[in-house]
């Protein structure tokens, strides 16, 4: 699993990073995506240097970098997925597009959130706590999406 730079800032701010670990074991990320989140004045240093130093992220470039007009992370990342062939963790909706026009498998990192529901690792509540969390610490979520995303984790939560 390749991941890019918002969904590891966002889920150190929170302090949710091990659910990489206990989502994937382990995750890589390209070198341009290292120097854009281990930046000691930003929040979440301390837990990003600690999983990097831990082996939970892994770092590799890819051979070949084509330059897609994007962020240097998210086109070194989209780059290193389309080389390994791997999924890529990654939020921005341009980059998501290029990536899905290269047969990258995309995730969000809401999507992680419902994938550690499904594998027990979140309760719903927990979920939903987890989703706000977010937002409060900067993460962009459409009005209609954030409502569909509640809906999944409360309805559900609701028929069990």
């Amino acid at each position: 699993m390749i991941c890019n730079s918002s969904p590891l800032i966002f889920l150190s701010k929170i302090n949710q990073i091990s659910l990489i670990k206990k989502l994937f074991g382990h995750i890589i990320i390209p070198e341009a995506v290292k120097e854009e989140i281990l930046i000691e004045e930003k929040e979440g240093y301390d837990l990003i240097k600690i999983a990097i130093d831990e082996e939970l992220i892994k770092i590799n470039n890819p051979s070949k970098n084509t330059d897609f007009k994007i962020g240097k992370g998210e086109n070194a990342a989209i780059n290193l997925a389309i080389e390994k062939k791997d999924s890529l963790i990654i939020d921005d909706a341009v980059a998501i597009k290029i990536a899905n026009s290269f047969n990258v498998k995309t995730l969000r990192t809401t999507t992680l959130i419902f994938w550690a529901v499904e594998k027990k690792i979140l309760t719903r509540k927990q979920a939903v706590n987890v989703l706000n969390k977010l937002l409060d610490f900067g993460y962009y979520i459409a009005p209609k999406y954030y409502a569909a995303l509640l809906t999944k984790l409360i309805v559900k939560d609701i028929e069990n």
